[in-house]
This record gives C-alpha cells, sequence and structure tokens, in this order.
C-alpha cells in the first residue's frame, strides 16, 4: 500500500464539459445562497470560522443539478479502480451536489470533512471521500489548498476525490476577483 497521502488524491481533468458548467453557472444565478457555517459534533452548534469572509452555500435545486450528480458516478467508480485495493471495492452512495459560492475575499478555513450532520437521518456514519469540482475559471484567487502548502490547480470541468478525513484538511484561499463557482459531494 502506498503510504504518500497526496497519492490518494484523484484528479479527473476536463470531466464536465464547458457548455455544461456554463448553464449550471446561469441557473446558479436564480437561486438562493446562504453564508456557510461549519458544524461542531461536540457541542451541536453551527460556527462561522471566516467572520465576513466565509464563502455562501446552497442546497437549493437547479434544473441541472440532479444530472451534475448523477455526473459524478464515473469519477467515483473511476477513483475505486484507481485505488485497487480489494478491501474497498464498494460504496453505498453519494449526496447530491451542494454548490459554492466564493464572491471577492470569500473563502473557506482550513477544515476536514469529517461531517457528522447530515449522515445522522437516513444515512448514518460519515462520508468516507470527498468530490468536488469548479464551475469556472474566470476569477482570480481562490486557490485550493491541502496539508497547508500543496496547491490543486482546478480547471473549469475538474473534478476531484479525496477522502474525507483528519488526514485531508484543506481550504480555499480568498478570491481576489471575480466569482469562483464549485460544488461538492460526499460519498458514504
Amino acid at each position: 500500500m502506498i503510504t504518500e497521502l497526496k497519492h490518494y488524491i484523484f484528479h479527473q481533468k476536463n470531466y464536465i464539459d464547458n457548455d455544461f458548467c456554463n448553464k449550471i453557472i446561469e441557473e446558479l444565478e436564480d437561486i438562493n445562497f446562504e453564508k456557510h457555517n461549519f458544524y461542531h459534533p461536540t457541542t451541536g452548534d453551527y460556527i462561522i470560522r471566516s467572520g465576513d469572509q466565509e464563502l455562501s452555500h446552497s442546497w437549493e435545486d437547479t434544473p441541472s443539478k440532479n444530472k451534475l450528480t448523477k455526473k459524478l458516478w464515473n469519477p467515483i467508480n473511476n477513483y475505486r479502480k484507481f485505488l485497487n485495493m480489494p478491501w474497498f471495492d464498494t460504496w453505498r452512495g453519494y449526496t447530491s451536489v451542494r454548490f459554492n459560492k466564493y464572491e471577492l475575499n470569500k473563502k473557506m478555513a482550513l477544515h476536514c470533512d469529517h461531517i457528522h450532520d447530515m449522515f445522522d437521518g437516513e444515512r448514518k456514519g460519515v462520508p468516507i471521500l470527498s468530490v468536488l469540482g469548479v464551475l469556472n475559471n474566470d476569477f482570480e484567487g481562490g486557490e485550493f489548498i491541502m496539508f497547508d502548502d500543496h496547491e490543486i490547480k482546478f480547471d473549469k470541468g475538474d473534478v476531484v476525490i479525496f477522502p474525507s478525513n483528519f488526514l485531508y484538511p484543506h481550504k480555499v484561499e480568498p478570491v481576489t476577483k471575480g466569482t469562483r463557482y464549485s460544488y461538492i459531494s460526499w460519498v458514504w
């Protein structure tokens, strides 16, 4: 087994085509976004960790949201094949996408995706994989950083998958120009 943590970051380039990304962004103009917050499993509180710089997010449906969510099945399955681990040959499902919107000077604080609150109803447990993508390139800043200093350079339409645990801390640096649109889903 490979022990280098970066090995388990899977980057599938140009998976979502440009026209579909553009269509999704047009649809995002018509939905409501709210300030993002982090769930604290010990206290049950929701906290904003970046103050006025906190990004916005939305679970709201758009005409293309279901299609985008369904498209993620192939990269998730490709990740499973990439791992080539006989003891990890399946997964139970994944969430519909959540959209993230980073306007000027907005960011996401360093964290890991060891999420509890969305997996305490019909779905039990915690996510095992994080699946994310960027929908546009017409912004500056907004770098995606893992392990404090490892930048993953996203292009419009790329999908990145990595384990959702404490070994994979990540953040998004402040956007310095334009608006960064992304999405995230979690595999369990």
